[in-house]
């Protein structure tokens, strides 16, 4: 199944030929949607369909988790070692980092970076060289904490797109590991949407295609499979860390090196898309 918050903060299920039906009455959130899907799911499928269905423009969605408690993101976790854009693994130079070491550069971005379909990414002052970084989204769907891989996936309520935007050239440059989290960390640097997909919808996460076009330009093509530490080891790891809560997301990796991005100008526009989940449209201004 597919939810999205509408921009008046109403959660609506949307139909395959992309209708809304909204579920009043059965939560209030998608936080809270998230946090009692498996034992509302009868109520839920009731609502869809005793509910009316009506037409979903894309100006009507907000950001599917407008405010989690938090945003994890996985730094370096695609396979790479191609100049391919075809390349499933992404490109760059192969990763040489163990899996286990490569977990600790995952990193946190504020809830307040969080935009939805059709707003507009804010060049901030002093970053010129801002990039976009098409990644799967990971959606949690309850409280969690100490989970093994062989249960991590139990946790995960679905899946969205985000791009993990970064301001290359923000600051002195001198510790770029140490600066990531405020590189990453300024207001409309998360678009997210531009709704959930389930993750019954989606068999296994890691064979997804990915892509994202700027001004029409393909600049990212990817799979999901090029990542090195996969949903379920992500999942897992983070649990360890802290407690996951309904609407935590996990922005789990970028597959190409900055040699192969190129920075964002004021009225860019961006489709980022991964197969099975949705289309995610977003634009570029710059900070008054």
């Amino acid at each position: 199944m597919r939810f999205a918050t509408l921009k008046n903060g109403a959660v609506a299920a949307v139909t395959e030929d992309e209708k809304a039906v909204l579920l009043d009455g059965v939560c209030d959130s998608m936080i809270g949607l998230a946090a009692s899907y498996e034992a509302n799911r009868e109520a839920i499928g009731r609502a869809i369909s005793e509910g009316t269905p009506a037409s979903l423009d894309a100006a009507q969605l907000a950001a599917p988790v407008p405010a989690p408690s938090k945003i994890w993101g996985a730094a370096g976790n695609y396979q790479r070692g191609s100049k391919n854009l075809a390349s499933a693994g992404g490109r760059g130079e192969a990763r040489e980092t163990p899996p286990d070491e490569l977990l600790e550069h995952i990193f946190l971005k504020p809830p307040s970076a969080v935009i939805g379909p059709g707003e507009d990414i804010v060049i901030p002052p002093n970053a010129e060289t801002v990039f976009p970084e098409l990644e799967l989204c990971v959606v949690i769907g309850r409280e969690s904490r100490g989970l093994s891989v062989e249960e991590a996936m139990d946790a995960v309520f679905g899946y969205s797109v985000i791009l993990d935007v970064t301001a290359r050239g923000y600051g002195s440059g001198r510790n770029l590991m140490g600066t990531r989290c405020v590189r990453k960390g300024f207001d409309t640097f998360a678009p997210v949407g531009p709704w959930i997909v389930t993750r019954d919808e989606i068999p296994d996460p890691q064979a997804l295609d990915m892509r994202l076009w700027v001004n029409d330009d393909l600049r990212q093509s990817a799979s999901t499979g090029g990542m090195i530490n996969e949903v379920a080891r992500l999942v897992s790891y983070l649990s360890e860390v802290g407690t996951l809560m309904p609407g935590d997301l996990i922005a789990s990796g970028n597959p190409d090196a900055p040699a192969f991005q190129k920075q964002l100008a004021a009225g860019d526009e961006l489709v980022a898309e991964i197969d099975g989940v949705g289309r995610l449209r977003v634009g570029v201004t710059r900070a008054a």
